[in-house]
């Protein structure tokens, strides 16, 4: 039995013995947990057997939980304490490969269960100790860092490892379980209820025809410039388009692009396209032009659907183009009624296009089973009626956009459409959120504390919901949110596009701790925390998440077996053929069940939400000509990416030209992947074990910066009031007129902050994009080209 103790002292934990060995209980301590009889009796033969002592087997136990606990890569040092003996035992100090018996023979032969201590005096991470009759354990965890593993972990395996050595001592250590039989059954099977959801639906329209069906006349979607579509009219004109593109060869095997401005038009073309049984392949209208390209020529669709924004962004190839806003449209004779589609739910729905590692983007091919079993999930968690409304304002190639396009229409919900752009300014979804009563509003944790300053509470009364996703939530979000909002809740979401959103957790106003988790699985997946060797972690201890579950997983990259085979591999704890998806994620389940994220295991990012590999940048920016090496990282909060380029062949630092290097990547990256800044270094600076010195490259940047800038004063009245506005919406000072927003450490999100600021003072506000490029006297340059009767 595991019990843990709260009492005692505030301070900082110690390692305190009483005279018979036991201890007194300190807050960050479990214990006592009673040894099995007969253990340390066991354990004592085995170690006689190899001349070595009794501490020498606590101390090489303690040596591999040092090792194997924490994530790799994570340094912790491990003490002991037995009766008189103590020893500090640090990570890497043994060979896991050998047997327990090995290990005994050789502390025996050394004097030492483990090599010396090379860490530098590093913290000890956890102390361990066994009372002097070796009838009791205690585990008292010395550090607060997150990815370290909490006090019932270290007691609980350095319990389960003791039994397995006593009782398979010539078994590797790295074999040894850490979990238990009873850990095993609450990981696998109590945390995650796991169940096989009946999706009964062929497509993703058919539940929202049923609705139809409910109520035809009730408002289904409506826009900004107070166009409206009732369910029947939304209907009846994504069915006329279904039945042309069916009759020109679209359906279930194929594929349809869908390249439309945010509105009406774009909600009928997603639905048209469900209902023909083809996937559709989002094509954002931010994209560069030769992004788009490489998207169409990956997934060869049969049709492009697209207005007259963005018509000219597609490119002539095998496909057929169709402009959806056309007045006289071909497809407005052909049947308003449902199309009659012969296909599966595990059909492909949609190919959403990704940041990957090589310079090109990678496509996640997922079925209709998984979105729908997900919405039927969030729908029993948190539902929408024919009184609720929500917002649509996320990119179709967003994999949250599901819950925005579809998940309220299926159940009489009305959607409201976001004009593009508008959705980076928090003010304008504040206004719409009040306006309309919006009832469950998604939005990115950048977007949140901005999205609270300018929300009111009397005037969002109907907000019931506010789902959080994409990036870690901070808990200064959690407190300004029930500051705000008292009565509304909060919802903290977690999942890849590779399975959308898979775990949620409504986060309780009275909640506290450094982390917010991010909640329980829904019920159609298993999310398992594994070592290196794919061996389940201990609850408490981190583990990279491993998500599993026969519906939700995409089913692989498009056209990339290769990548697939690396991400999607064999589950073994699942049945036969089944497959898990290895997330890159660093998580961990606390003790009441609630998971947590801890972080990445590799360089993968999030910026606003989208995910962001800093090697598809890398491998951008390496092609230019002139750059032979690069490194990009990422710096701040938000992040900002800055990118360090080595010159090629016989071009200096002083030669390169940035400006085109930045239009280069300009023409392939996103606006949210290109970097802020291109700093030219001779060489990428490597840290003892050969790693990129991040740190000191952000030195290079930062002392770049210092050099270049120099306080210049206003010229002038113009500048001398925005100065004074950058000053206080930036929370920065001094501000000279040649400093550029984003080098004051100003990001999209304010730049909403600053024209408002502009407009209350000035009477007038430049353009957003010269605030995100230009130097505030550009900036001031702008406002004076402003007509009079504007000013």
């Amino acid at each position: 039995m595991i019990s843990s103790d709260h009492s005692g002292s505030a301070g900082r934990p110690t390692a305190a013995r009483d005279d018979d060995g036991t201890s007194t209980l300190t807050p960050d301590r479990v214990g006592p947990v009673t040894l099995p009889p007969g253990l340390m009796g066991r354990l004592h033969s085995v170690a006689a057997s190899a001349g070595a002592d009794d501490f020498d087997s606590l101390s090489i136990c303690a040596g591999v939980l040092a090792q194997r606990l924490p994530h790799t890569g994570t340094h912790c040092r491990a003490r002991v304490i037995h009766g008189a003996d103590e020893a500090i035992v640090p990570a890497g100090a043994l060979d896991l490969s050998a047997t327990f018996r090995t290990a005994l023979r050789r502390a025996a032969r050394s004097g030492s269960a483990t090599t010396p201590d090379t860490s530098g005096g590093q913290p000890v991470a956890v102390t361990i100790l066994v009372s002097r009759h070796g009838q009791h354990l205690y585990a008292e965890s010395m550090a607060d860092s997150s990815d370290l593993p909490s006090a019932h972990s270290w007691a609980r395996s350095f319990l389960q490892l003791l039994i397995s050595a006593a009782n398979e001592p010539d078994a590797p250590m790295l074999g040894h379980p850490l979990v238990d039989k009873d850990g095993r059954d609450r990981i696998l099977h109590r945390l995650n209820p796991h169940r096989i959801p009946d999706i009964r639906y062929r497509t993703m329209a058919e539940p929202f025809e049923e609705q139809v069906e409910r109520t035809p006349d009730a408002v289904a979607v409506l826009d900004e410039d107070g166009g409206t579509v009732s369910y029947r009219e939304l209907n009846e004109r994504s069915n006329r388009l279904a039945h042309l593109l069916r009759e020109r060869g679209g359906g279930p095997g194929t594929r349809i692009g869908i390249c439309l401005e945010r509105g009406i038009h774009q909600i009928v073309a997603i639905y048209a396209a469900a209902k023909t049984g083809a996937a559709y392949v989002p094509l954002d209208a931010d994209l560069p032009d030769e992004r788009i390209a490489w998207m169409l020529n990956d997934s060869t669709p049969r049709h492009v659907l697209t207005d007259l924004a963005c018509r000219g962004r597609i490119p002539d190839g095998a496909w057929e183009t169709h402009e959806v806003h056309a007045d006289h449209q071909p497809w407005s004779a052909h049947p308003a009624t449902n199309p009659a589609v012969d296909s599966t739910p595990e059909a492909l729905l949609h190919i959403l296009y990704t940041s990957g590692t090589t310079g090109r983007p990678k496509g996640v091919a997922s079925p209709v089973a998984g979105a729908l079993a997900n919405v039927f999930w969030m729908q029993r968690q948190y539902p929408f009626d024919n009184s609720g409304t929500a917002l649509f304002k996320a990119s179709p190639g967003f994999d949250i956009s599901i819950w925005e396009i579809f998940w309220p229409l299926y159940y009489g919900a009305r959607l409201v459409i976001c004009r593009p752009g508008a959705e980076r300014d928090p003010r304008h979804l504040a206004s719409l959120t009040e306006a309309h009563g919006a009832s469950l509003v998604f939005l990115v944790p950048t977007m949140m504390t901005p999205f609270l300053d300018e929300i009111s509470p009397a005037r969002a009364t109907a907000l019931k919901w506010m789902v959080c996703g994409g990036e870690p939530m901070s808990p200064r979000i959690r407190e300004a949110f029930y500051a705000r909002l008292p009565a509304s809740s909060l919802v903290n979401a977690f999942g890849p596009t590779e399975a959308g959103p898979v775990t949620d957790n409504v986060v309780e106003p009275e909640s506290h701790g450094v982390s917010v988790p991010v909640g329980r699985p829904a019920d159609n997946f298993r999310v398992t925390l594994l070592d290196a060797n794919l061996d389940l972690v201990p609850v408490g201890a981190p583990g990279e998440a491993y998500i599993s579950g026969r519906v939700g997983l995409a089913q692989g990259y498009w056209r990339a077996p290769a990548k697939t085979a690396e991400r999607f591999v064999a589950d073994p704890y699942g049945p036969p053929g089944s497959r898990m998806y290895r997330t890159g994620d660093l998580c961990r389940y606390r003790e009441d069940g609630a998971l947590e994220h801890l972080g990445r295991i590799d360089r993968q990012i999030k910026i606003r939400g989208l995910r962001v590999e800093p090697g598809e940048i890398e491998a951008v920016l390496t092609a230019h000509p002139a750059i032979g090496d690069c490194a990009v990282i990422a710096h701040g909060q938000p992040p900002r990416l800055l990118a360090f380029v080595v010159p090629a062949g016989q071009v200096s630092t002083t030669d390169m030209d940035l400006a085109a290097i930045l239009d280069h990547a300009a023409t392939l990256l996103p606006r949210p992947m290109r970097p802020e800044r291109v700093v030219p270094v001779e060489q990428l600076p490597a840290t003892v074990n050969g790693k990129i010195d991040q740190d000191e490259l952000i030195d290079i940047w930062q002392a770049l910066t210092d050099r270049e800038r120099r306080v210049v004063p206003p010229a002038d009245e113009l500048e001398a009031a925005l100065v004074e506005i950058y000053r206080r919406v930036l929370d920065t000072s001094p501000v000279s007129v040649l400093d550029t927003f984003a080098r004051l450490g100003g990001h999209s999100m304010l730049v909403f902050r600053l024209l408002d600021e502009c407009e209350a003072n000035l009477h007038a506000a430049p353009d957003a994009a010269q605030v995100l490029t230009g130097t505030l006297r550009d900036v001031a340059a702008s406002i004076r080209g402003v007509p009079d009767e504007k000013k």
